[in-house]
């Protein structure tokens, strides 16, 4: 039961660490986008794909980061997921001045937790 009790204790921390993780993989992959954007004069079509895949590489990342601390992959996942979009959503919404539509909100968090608990499964099996 100990083994339990402390994996329950790094929980948080590792989600934390995780969190940051995700945020400063988020960061440094704008900022490389932003950059080819000025280079390649990219068009505004590339914008949404890119800006998701980025969302899920650092998901992806912060995913391996949480999922040390013993618990299942899936569940570091999913929290990572849902903890990183809602924290992007917050964030947009308090530089934006504006909600964002129920719809975007819901899409958003559905691909969090979706490449979260993928990312989770995946560091899981990596683990083994």
């Amino acid at each position: 039961m100990a083994a339990k009790s402390s994996v329950m204790r790094s929980a948080p921390a590792s989600l934390v660490r995780g969190l940051l993780v995700s945020v400063i993989v988020s960061a440094l992959l704008v900022l490389l986008f932003a950059l080819l954007v000025l280079m390649f004069d990219l068009g505004n079509g590339v914008i949404t794909p890119v800006n998701q895949v980025i969302k899920v590489c650092s998901i992806l990342a912060g995913t391996f980061v949480a999922a040390q601390s013993g618990m299942k992959g899936w569940i570091a996942g999913l929290c990572l997921g849902g903890a990183y979009m809602l924290l992007g959503i917050l964030l947009y919404c308090a530089f934006a001045g504006e909600i964002l539509p129920p719809l975007v909100m819901a899409g958003d968090l559905g691909l969090g937790l979706a490449a979260g608990f993928l990312s989770g499964l995946l560091a899981a099996t990596m683990k083994k």
